[in-house]
């Protein structure tokens, strides 16, 4: 376009300052000469035919052929000219041919050139030789709707019918160029080839025809060198890398015999026109190199092989006319070697050019036919210079008309439908034809050996003796790869059986027996995936390598979140618990959910760009086979990892941070309901494995051993262990029962055949019959010893009685994002008095200390919970839940000190004053704070007894003297009577003694209340129950 775009400005100043160029360019005018005119043809109309090629004298020393095609050409449309009027196909129009001289380095001069050739009326145009220069002259023919043929020109560019639309050629482009090549190669049985193209428009143009071809041939482009630079360093380097991949086949991709020349020189020099490499150029090139290389070294370039237009087509009888007639031609002086003038003189395109001058002819004899109004009307306008040659496009021509050249058939973009070409190799400075291509079909000469390079007739390898650097089960690090997945996989199915039939065991039950066939999959996978990495590779293993370690991650990790999130959600809330979103079949649809995100970059990337197994040469004897996408972004690669493998990844990295979240989440539930430290572990390892296969995505296909071997072995590495740390306790757990069972006979070890014997065995504890388990209470028991509760009881008996309420409540810490805090169980005292609370872990062993400024109950949510809000002197926010309104109602007073109703049994509070001064005092504390007297609705209610006039200080050791640590569950000892000496005047009686150390004494029973929700009436009111201190949740 921008071609076009300069030739149209070009024409336009012509127009401008026409006489200026008109004085100032008489050379011009004086090079066009005549080739024939007609000299009794006044009262017929002329039609102009110009011919524009180069000075044959000005290209001789730098492209002989190009002169000898130029030499040629002229003769043939000579030869064209006097067999129109000898066949008298235009006899009422005189043909005349004009010569014009273009300039192959010259772009200006030859748009000057073309705009002169239009000023002087010019109808059609026979031209160019040199792609280049042909699309400026195209270009600007094409604005006034001139015809132009070229013999030669074989650019893909000039195929855009917009920026060239009268344009059409009567030889092949360089798309038939390719396919002929892809052709050749496949009839020499070989299935790979090299291409070294410059960085021009000619190479780039034959690069993307030979790679566009050899996907239809499936013959795999081994590598494709480019010559940004044909300085000798740069060639040398280019060739360096040319070597290295082994290929034998090389094809170079460029039209200009200099550089083809200096290409050769390099390859001579490093020993790679040698016997073993077959060099294709796609230009004859044996006289350039007979004119530019020594006699006595030009035996090395023997065997050099060439493809170019077919030009004897022997079986044609319009050649055969053309044949001989050129036999009885003058040689030209400036013929390169006058010796081959008869022989090979037609070889230059000289039939194309032939069929160019008679195409043009037939067409106008076509269009005045067809001309509107009549012949008669098309001989007026021509005669006028107002000839309609509109409709004259590429196809146009198609007449059905067989010149020298063979059958001309035009595309709609003026190309050639068919080619015909000759495959050659040189030998002793000449050209041998040893096959042609006609039409697409290999056509070898029986009785022409092939000569190739190194003077053999042996047929050469397209690679070199090369070793596959792929894992191979014949080699070591291949078998024990194939032996550890194959193990892997036979424990994997074993567990599995298992798993299935002992499903009903608890171990197996409360991990969730659908999951763990679910992971044991995955697992399997992981290991299938390996053992596609191990011999042949083909395009279904490429991909089935991706999506079965894709999948099978997706069925650990998705199964391990499934199943933790399952636990989070049932132990984070111990009241309210929606047991229907909990089922298996509505976390395997989280896990379908993950496989789709995981799985849908690496379909839609499959789909747009398929996978080709190529072979990439490491050194120069060996290879590697590796899955590379050819249609995808060139600027990028895509081998190692491609951007949907790293989106995959990314899921399964956050897939694999999720699990590890849920796992620390979880790590305080008993082990009987969560693997999180399994969990952990295997998050962790998986972690681990991933940075050990990480450098392998970076290095570069020189290392690809190293690569290889540590991506696999972190895969097995991970699959493994991740084996043994979740499924090898499990499997010794089932061998052992299996063991301890007297009907150990596989065939009767199904579970529900022997139930009833199950449940009276000794391990019978650990059978369930119902998924329900881990949503229904369990019973905790703890002991603690009497002595030490004794001596606590007694080191509280102060000089003043304090206050305290106490209970076991879920509780939560308000944190910045809702997902990073739980509910918890904690055992919670609470003294009003001293605006403090004790939170405890439910089996004592570690306690926080909070001052509150306030509290306040919560409005219910959709959730319908019970939740109250208290805010420490430190500003954080603690949440508590309780099962009802009324339970809220009393805990919330509880910590603001407010008054309750008293219960009858106010004997259970008792105050000891040492006289009426203290009683009064104390009377006043507790109508300040207004605290209620009795041990209610999940709470207990204590006094610590006073002795002394003194009063306790708020320090946390004393605080440590009131509370105790307790278990959840609590056994009520009341024959237990704790006698306290004083010297005091006023003791406490033993009953009331009994009553505080049986709040201290051994754990009550707790009495589960609800089988469908874990602690589900924890906080509940229980009048029957405050005497013993009794506590149901």
């Amino acid at each position: 376009m921008k071609k076009l775009l300069y030739s149209f400005m070009l024409l336009l100043l012509l127009l401008l300052f026409h006489p200026i160029i008109s004085d100032a360019a008489p050379s011009t005018i004086n090079q066009n000469s005549t080739l024939s005119s007609n000299t009794t043809t006044s009262v017929r109309p002329t039609y102009n035919i110009g011919i524009l090629f180069p000075n044959a004298s000005d290209v001789r020393n730098i492209d002989p052929a190009l002169n000898n095609m130029i030499v040629t050409s002229e003769i043939a449309i000579q030869l064209a000219q006097q067999h129109i009027a000898e066949m008298n196909y235009l006899p009422d129009v005189q043909l005349n041919f004009t010569r014009y001289y273009s300039t192959e380095f010259k772009g200006g001069l030859t748009s000057w050139t073309t705009t002169r050739m239009i000023e002087d009326g010019i109808n059609a145009v026979i031209g160019d030789m040199v792609s280049n220069i042909t699309e400026i002259s195209a270009g600007l023919t094409g604005l006034f709707q001139i015809p132009q043929c070229s013999c030669a020109a074989s650019s893909l560019d000039l195929s855009d019918k917009a920026n060239y639309p009268y344009f059409f050629r009567s030889m092949g482009n360089v798309v038939v160029y390719g396919a002929a090549l892809m052709e050749w190669i496949r009839q020499m049985n070989w299935s790979m080839f090299a291409l070294v193209y410059t960085d021009d428009d000619v190479g780039q143009q034959i690069l993307t025809s030979m790679l566009s071809k050899s996907y239809e041939y499936n013959i795999t482009p081994m590598t494709q060198i480019p010559l940004y630079d044909l300085g000798q360093d740069e060639i040398s380097s280019s060739l360096q890398q040319l070597g290295t991949t082994g290929a034998r086949i090389i094809i170079v991709a460029d039209s200009n015999p200099g550089n083809q020349i200096l290409i050769l020189q390099a390859a001579r020099s490093m020993g790679m026109l040698s016997k073993g490499w077959v060099w294709m150029l796609t230009n004859d090139l044996s006289e350039a190199l007979s004119e530019s290389i020594d006699a006595q070294d030009l035996e090395e370039f023997d065997g050099l092989m060439f493809i170019s237009g077919l030009w004897n087509l022997t079986d044609v009888s319009a050649y055969n006319d053309l044949y001989a007639l050129w036999q009885q031609q003058p040689i030209p002086s400036n013929y390169v070697d006058p010796s081959q003038f008869s022989t090979l003189g037609l070889s230059y395109n000289a039939p194309n050019a032939y069929s160019c001058a008679e195409l043009l002819a037939l067409g106008l004899n076509k269009a005045l036919n067809q001309y509107p109004g009549g012949r008669q009307q098309g001989l007026l306008d021509l005669s006028t210079h107002n000839f309609n040659s509109t409709p004259m496009t590429p196809t146009f021509y198609n007449m059905n008309y067989t010149g020298p050249a063979g059958l001309m058939a035009f595309t709609a973009t003026g190309d050639q439908k068919t080619g015909h070409f000759e495959l050659q190799y040189m030998k002793n400075g000449t050209s041998v034809a040893f096959a042609e291509i006609r039409d697409g079909v290999y056509k070898p000469f029986p009785d022409v050996p092939i000569l190739y390079l190194g003077s053999t007739n042996q047929w050469p390898a397209d690679m070199a003796t090369r070793l596959s650097l792929n894992p191979k089960s014949s080699e070591v690090a291949g078998l024990v790869i194939y032996v550890i997945a194959s193990v892997g996989i036979v424990l994997c199915l074993i567990m599995f059986i298992l798993i299935v039939c002992y499903r009903d065991l608890k171990m197996v039950l409360v991990s969730s027996p659908i999951f763990l066939c679910l992971q044991l999959l995955g697992i399997s996978l992981s290991y299938i995936s390996v053992i596609l990495y191990v011999n042949k590779v083909s395009v279904a293993t490429c991909i089935a390598r991706q999506l079965t370690l894709v999948i099978g991650f997706i069925l650990v990790i998705g199964s391990i979140i499934a199943k933790n999130y399952r636990v989070y959600r049932v132990f984070q809330n111990v009241f309210t618990l929606q047991a229907s979103k909990l089922k298996s079949i509505y976390l395997l649809r989280l896990i379908g959910i993950f496989g789709l995100i995981a799985l849908a970059p690496l379909i839609a990337w499959y789909a747009l760009y398929p996978v080709v197994v190529t072979n990439h040469m490491v050194t120069m004897n060996t290879y590697c086979i590796i899955c590379a996408y050819p249609t995808s972004n060139k600027a990028v690669d895509w081998t190692h990892l491609n951007i949907a493998e790293l989106i995959s990844a990314i899921v399964c990295f956050i897939m694999s941070l999720v699990s590890a979240l849920l796992a620390w989440k979880t790590r305080r539930i008993s082990s009987k309901w969560s693997e999180s430290q399994q969990i952990g572990y295997v998050s962790y390892n998986t972690g681990l494995a991933t940075i050990v296969a990480a450098p392998a995505f970076f290095l570069s296909l020189d290392q690809y051993q190293v690569a290889i071997y540590l991506k696999l072995a972190a895969i097995l590495f991970s699959a493994t262990f991740t084996f043994l740390v979740l499924f090898l306790p499990k499997m010794v757990f089932i061998c052992k029962y299996m063991t301890t069972q007297h009907w150990f006979n596989f065939w009767r070890i199904y579970p529900h055949q022997h139930r009833h014997h199950h449940k009276q065995h000794d391990m019978d504890s650990d059978r369930y019959g119902s998924c329900s388990e881990l949503t229904s209470a369990f019973r905790f028991e703890t002991q603690s010893d009497s002595n030490a509760h004794n001596a606590l009881v007694a080191k509280n008996l102060l000089d003043f009685t304090v206050k305290a309420h106490e209970g076991v409540l879920p509780v939560k810490k308000r944190a910045r994002f809702h997902f990073m805090s739980i509910w918890q169980l904690k055992h919670v005292v609470v003294i009003p008095s001293k605006q403090t609370f004790m939170l405890m872990t439910t089996m004592g062993h570690k306690a926080e200390y909070h001052r509150y400024v306030s509290c306040q109950g919560m409005p219910r949510n959709n959730t319908g919970r019970f939740i109250f809000c208290v805010w420490t002197d430190k500003n954080i926010q603690l949440y508590f839940q309780v099962y009802d309104r009324e339970a809220l109602t009393r805990w919330v007073a509880w910590f603001n000190g407010e008054d309750q109703p008293r219960n009858n049994n106010d004997s259970d509070e008792q105050q000891y004053d040492d006289d009426d001064d203290t009683t009064d005092d104390f009377s006043r504390k507790r109508q300040k704070n207004k605290l209620p007297s009795i041990s209610t609705l999940g709470a207990a209610t204590f006094n610590a007894i006073t002795t002394n006039n003194t009063s306790m200080a708020t320090t946390d050791q004393n605080l440590e003297s009131v509370i105790v640590p307790h278990s959840p569950v609590y056994r009520h000892q009341s024959n237990q009577i704790f006698h306290q000496t004083h010297t005091t005047s006023n003791v406490a009686s033993p009953n009331s003694l009994a009553d505080t150390y049986n709040f201290y004494g051994a754990p009550q029973q707790v009495y589960h209340k609800n089988d469908s929700n874990p602690i589900s009436t924890f906080g509940a009111f229980h009048p029957d129950d405050q005497n013993s201190s009794t506590y149901s949740y």
